[in-house]
């Protein structure tokens, strides 16, 4: 009797250590297997239009991520509303980090991506600026997917001096990346027949631009260069028309921040990087519409982070800490900006094209 009792207890024995090997070794559960990234984005306000493409496209990169089977992480996209309104930034990037505990933040703009880059240093948190302003990128955790001023001057002020256009009147909004820009812009024209004869910078919220109208012309420009988003970019467009002014007027990327283009029917200007074909067929088949700016940009993005995660070498959800390490290795990634590559101060590199309003559309054309 008690050698059964004896086997009943080594077999009972052994059934309990198989049962907990079995238990350690079971597959981590999906949660336990996820990375999130957190994405922060105008849903609402006048630039909503930008912020719902770059919805579109993050959600097509999560959907395009979770869908191969060769993939060790489940990726899991978070979208908070900013309403274009830094002070919102702030508030979702630390609900983000804090209650959904994400691995990385995505931002649209310059003044938005300066008010998380410090949050990303603090708590370790990786964070891409689709922005201008080159201070975005400052600190070991901080990256920038935008082409830079500097190659849209570089493209920007030899178009002025084939055109001809020599006496310059600029209208900026008071905007990190929009002032990056004109910094550029006025390096670049040195040692040119290009002049900067008048310059307006103001704050969001203006309405009435006449008198700064009346100051600019009163010396006579041959064209202006406006700066700005919407409303601010249509007020002025509508205001120098209703004055009776047919002075030509182009831009740096700004047309394109508007949701009525058809204000800029025939005018050329310069633009950020262009999409590849198959992201804006991938795009408009999924939303029945083209990509609006920083949507290309944004699905990179993802995609350069989970490339990135999978990479290294672990056999838990890796940490932000290595997953940085691998971004500033990644090069000749193909992406819906053609080939990325991410240089050692956190830039993702791209080229400016030239660009026309066409039925109400924005063309790349020949430089």
């Amino acid at each position: 009797m008690k050698d059964i009792t004896t086997k009943i207890l080594c077999i009972l024995g052994t059934i309990v250590i198989v049962f907990v090997i079995l238990t350690n070794l079971k597959p981590a559960s999906p949660i336990e297997r996820t990375i999130k990234i957190g994405v922060i984005a105008p849903l609402t306000g006048n630039v909503a239009f930008l912020g719902e493409g770059v919805r579109n496209a993050v959600r097509m990169a999560e959907v395009e991520l979770n869908a191969q089977p060769g993939n060790k992480w489940r990726y899991e996209v978070i979208v908070e509303d900013d309403s274009f309104d830094v002070a919102k930034t702030v508030s979702a990037a630390n609900k983000l980090i804090s209650i959904d505990h994400v691995s990385a933040l995505v931002t649209l703009a310059s003044a938005a991506g300066n008010a998380v880059n410090p949050i990303a240093e603090k708590d370790h948190i990786i964070h891409f600026g689709i922005a201008s302003d080159p201070h975005v990128a400052d600190g070991y955790y901080n990256f920038i997917h935008w082409t830079p001023p500097y190659e849209e001057t570089k493209v920007f002020v030899p178009e002025l001096v084939k055109r001809g256009y020599h006496r310059i009147a600029m209208f900026g909004a008071k905007n990190q990346g929009i002032l990056a820009a004109i910094d550029s812009f006025e390096h670049d024209i040195q040692g040119t027949d290009v002049q900067e004869i008048d310059q307006e910078i103001f704050d969001f919220g203006t309405k009435d631009f006449r008198t700064m109208i009346a100051k600019a012309e009163s010396k006579e420009p041959d064209i202006y260069v406006i700066f700005s988003f919407s409303p601010e970019l249509e007020i002025i467009t509508k205001q120098l028309r209703d004055l009776g002014i047919k002075t030509p007027i182009t831009s740096i990327e700004s047309f394109e921040q508007s949701d009525h283009q058809d204000l800029y029917e025939g005018l050329w200007y310069v633009n950020a990087a262009d999409t590849t074909n198959a992201f804006n067929d991938a795009y408009y088949s999924e939303f029945g519409k083209n990509p609006s700016m920083g949507s290309g940009n944004a699905n990179d993005i993802v995609h350069l982070i989970a490339d990135a995660a999978e990479k290294v070498d672990s056999n838990s959800v890796p940490t932000s800490e290595q997953i940085t390490q691998k971004l500033y290795t990644l090069k000749g990634i193909q992406g819906a900006l053609g080939t990325l590559s991410i240089d050692g101060n956190g830039l993702v590199d791209s080229k400016a094209v030239m660009r026309m309003i066409k039925g109400g559309k924005a063309v790349t054309v020949e430089q």
